[in-house]
Parts: structure tokens; C-alpha cells; sequence
């Protein structure tokens, strides 16, 4: 795993008033996904924390048994990610709900700038009964809009309550006006890998949650993707790893892991941390001691039926090698 000296990963929310922001927040908060998140707010009272997860709330941080905090923005942003970077221990991941009005691609830029941190994802999630009406309208209608193409990765939520004729052309509508990966979503059911895009080393290849591997129903939400763990069994190049990434589709919706890289004559290999969203990737050095596993492994997320997530390993592997 990345040490702590690392920068910590932010992920940002947004979208227009009512697209489910704070409903996703709810879950994460509560989720058991087994990361320490600092999820930043404007206002506590719009969070429905269940009061028996709560250990402690002074004011401004609300922290939960499952070592998840929720922190208000009181005043400047800055503020609040230098509060939450100093917590002991500090948080695996920040979550920033921007505001409904808000620009999150903007407010992303303290995630490429801010010391300590490091610039995630920007997801937005926008309504399926109401986007295309919203981004019509003559007083928000700008806005909407410049907060789909702000977007790594887009959530249609409320998907459930409407037609699937509605919601395949809303999913289309967004999809020309973000161009980025769409995913429609409904009652906030969003497998965390997909916002957190989590370093899981525990993970086998596997299909949807293990939970399921007894053949009973899949819910809304495992019907969409596929989650899948590449153990890569030696280094990669980085023309290799870089023209995967590049090449890919926009079917694969996440890609997060910790890869060994070498040069072409392999003098030296070291381990970087990767990350995709979108059409959106990076490579960047641990700065850490990693122990290492072989050529490393990635965790990636697909839309199930698309393509075979496992498969995804022959781009970076070459059977002859």
C-alpha cells in the first residue's frame, strides 16, 4: 500500500441541486469499504449521518467508528484540506460535495495544487428526469452544462424513475455533451471502486461482488460493471503501460493500481502508482518504499458485457515474453 507520505488522492462531487450528491455521500460515509475517508461538506445539516456510527462531533468534524470523518467547509477550502490532512491518522482518500452551483472542475484545482494532495477524479452526477431540462434553461442552463464537461465520469442518477427509452436517450445526451464515460446509477447504489477507485491487494479476479458468487440476483448496481484484479508477473515499459492506458475505452470506467516499471534495457525498475478515469490518466513515482509483487497489479473497473475485465491484461503482457 501507498505510505502515508504520500499525497492523498481527493475526489470531487459534483453536479446541479438534487442530482444525489449528498445521498452518495450518505453511503460512502457508511459504507464498509474499509477506507478512512474525510469527506469534506458545506453544510452537516444536509448529511444524514446515522447516530450510532457517530464517536465524536466538535463542531466542525463529525468522526465515525469506521474511521471515516466528515468535515465542514467553514470558510476557505484550503482551510478545511490542511485540517483534514493534519487528522491522526490521516484519511486514505478526501471527498470534496461541491456545492451545487458550483463549477468542480474549479474546485478540482486544489486537488492538482493543494500540498498534500493529489488530484483523483471529478465525478458529476446529473438527474435523469431534469438534465436536459436544467441545461436549457436560460438562468442555469450554462452552468449545467459546464459541469458535465468539467466531468472525468458522469453518474445519471434516479435512473430507476424513468422509462428506458428516457434513459438510454439521457445517457446518450450526456454522453455528447461530456464526452466521457456515462454510467446511470439509481438510489446512490455505486460500488465505492467506481468514485474511490481503490487499492484493493487482497482482490482475485472476480465478477461483480464476491458476495454474489453464489448465483443469487445481482443488484441494479453489480449489473453494470465488472471488477477485476490484474496481477501483472513482471515489470512493464512505460511506452507499454502508457499506450494501454491511451488505448483502452471508455468502457473502462476506473484503473488504479501500483505498477513496477523499467527501462528497456532493465538497469532499473521502480514502482509507480496508476490511475485512469475517463479519458484522464497518470503515472507518477511512489516516493515510498513498496514491497514488491512481481510486476504489480491493477485493480480496473469495466461495464459488464462490454468486455472481460481479465482480459484487459493482454495489452500490457506479451505472451512471448
Amino acid at each position: 500500500m501507498i505510505s502515508s507520505a504520500e499525497p492523498v488522492p481527493v475526489t470531487v462531487l459534483g453536479g446541479y441541486l438534487g442530482a444525489g450528491k449528498t445521498t452518495l455521500v450518505n453511503r460512502l460515509l457508511s459504507g464498509d469499504h474499509g477506507r478512512r475517508l474525510a469527506v469534506l461538506v458545506n453544510d452537516f445539516g444536509d448529511v444524514n449521518i446515522d447516530v450510532d456510527l457517530i464517536t465524536s462531533h466538535d463542531g466542525e468534524t463529525i468522526s465515525l467508528q469506521n474511521g471515516c470523518v466528515c468535515c465542514s467547509i467553514a470558510d476557505a477550502l484550503g482551510e478545511s484540506l490542511d485540517r483534514v490532512l493534519a487528522l491522526n491518522p490521516s484519511p486514505d482518500q478526501i471527498v470534496i460535495e461541491a456545492s451545487g452551483v458550483a463549477d468542480p472542475a474549479k474546485v478540482a484545482a486544489y486537488g492538482y495544487g493543494w500540498p498534500g494532495c493529489r488530484l483523483d477524479a471529478v465525478i458529476v452526477l446529473a438527474d435523469a428526469e431534469t438534465i436536459q431540462v436544467r441545461a436549457t434553461d436560460q438562468f442555469v442552463g450554462e452552468l449545467v452544462t459546464r459541469q458535465l464537461r468539467g466531468a472525468d465520469l458522469v453518474l445519471v442518477t434516479k435512473s430507476d424513475l424513468v422509462t428506458s427509452e428516457i434513459l438510454d436517450s439521457t445517457v446518450a445526451w450526456v454522453h455528447d455533451v461530456a464526452t466521457v464515460p456515462v454510467l446511470p446509477v439509481s438510489r446512490g447504489e455505486v460500488d465505492p471502486e467506481i468514485v474511490l477507485a481503490m487499492l484493493r491487494p487482497d482482490l482475485d479476479v472476480r465478477l461483480g461482488r464476491d458476495a454474489k458468487r453464489d448465483g443469487s440476483a445481482l443488484t441494479d448496481a453489480d449489473a453494470l460493471f465488472e471488477t477485476a484484479t490484474l496481477m501483472l508477473p513482471g515489470p512493464l515499459t512505460r511506452t507499454r503501460l502508457e499506450a494501454a492506458l491511451t488505448l483502452w475505452s471508455e468502457d473502462v470506467l476506473r484503473v488504479k493500481g501500483i505498477v513496477w516499471l523499467t527501462e528497456t534495457d532493465r538497469a532499473k525498475i521502480e514502482p509507480h502508482v496508476v490511475q485512469r478515469v475517463g479519458a484522464r490518466w497518470s503515472i507518477e513515482p511512489t516516493g515510498s518504499e513498496v514491497s514488491p509483487k512481481a510486476g504489480g497489479q491493477l485493480v480496473v473497473v469495466v461495464r459488464r458485457g462490454a468486455l472481460q475485465a481479465s482480459a484487459l491484461i493482454s495489452d500490457l503482457v506479451d505472451p512471448d515474453e
